[in-house]
């Protein structure tokens, strides 16, 4: 008998515990739904959406600055993502042509190389890359007249020599930035405008920022629960 009433009394309790931990516990990793977008044809969420940004190098003889920019006002960033302290790391980095020309590294030209930002629902944004003489290029390709300054998916021609021309950017048009780290890569336009996508590299990972909140009715229902099995306790005590 005593093991029946508790059975009773744990079943409802253990199954309103897993429905709450699911409603608290991340979501899975997700998707772009309809109308979103993460590319070269700009930055779009239906939902407010975190993105965690990681720097990964720069490869360029410009010292930049990787800003956030709502699309309605292009003028003025909304925040600075990663920005170098030098152009590049100490010498010999700093040897053109060199396998590691203009080399730029996380705590030595960027002190800062984690960055979160999160994108409001129904807002368009763009990434833009600031390398001061050489101007702003930014990821999404209308704002640079139409020309692709960002690939999505790939770091460009990052495992070769500084300048290398990286040919198959049209294939790293867009990516879908929910799950795993995506790669990210830029082209400053310098160097004689030589579109390897390496001057600065990056990964991004999204998570919906409602994807930890509980629903109030599973907060309100595990309360109930918990307190019908304390009132069943009380009124089945010796």
């Amino acid at each position: 008998m005593q093991f029946k009433n508790i059975t009773t009394y744990a079943a409802p309790l253990l199954g309103a515990t897993l429905a709450f931990s699911s409603a608290i516990a991340p979501a899975e990793a997700g998707s772009l739904i309809a109308g979103e977008k993460f590319g070269t044809d700009g930055i779009f969420f239906k939902e407010d959406t975190t993105v965690t940004f990681e720097f990964n190098q720069t490869y360029g003889k410009f010292k930049s600055a990787l800003k956030i920019f709502e699309v309605s006002d292009l003028g003025n960033a909304l925040t600075t993502l990663f920005e170098e302290t030098k152009a590049y790391d100490a010498a010999p980095n700093h040897i053109v042509g060199n396998s590691e020309g203009w080399l730029g590294t996380c705590g030595e030209s960027v002190l800062t190389c984690t960055a979160s930002f999160t994108f409001l629902a129904n807002t368009e944004y763009t990434l833009g890359l600031d390398s001061g003489s050489a101007g702003t290029v930014y990821s999404t390709s209308s704002f640079n007249g139409g020309t692709q300054r960002t690939v999505f998916g790939s770091h460009g021609s990052i495992d070769s020599d500084d300048e290398t021309m990286f040919g198959d950017a049209g294939l790293f048009t867009s990516i879908d930035p929910f799950g795993s780290p995506v790669k990210l890569g830029f082209d400053d336009a310098g160097n004689g405008d030589d579109m390897d996508y390496q001057d600065m590299t990056l990964f991004a990972q999204a998570r919906r920022e409602t994807a930890s909140v509980p629903e109030p009715s599973v907060t309100l229902g595990l309360l109930a629960v918990v307190a019908g099995l304390q009132l069943r306790r009380r009124r089945h005590t010796p």
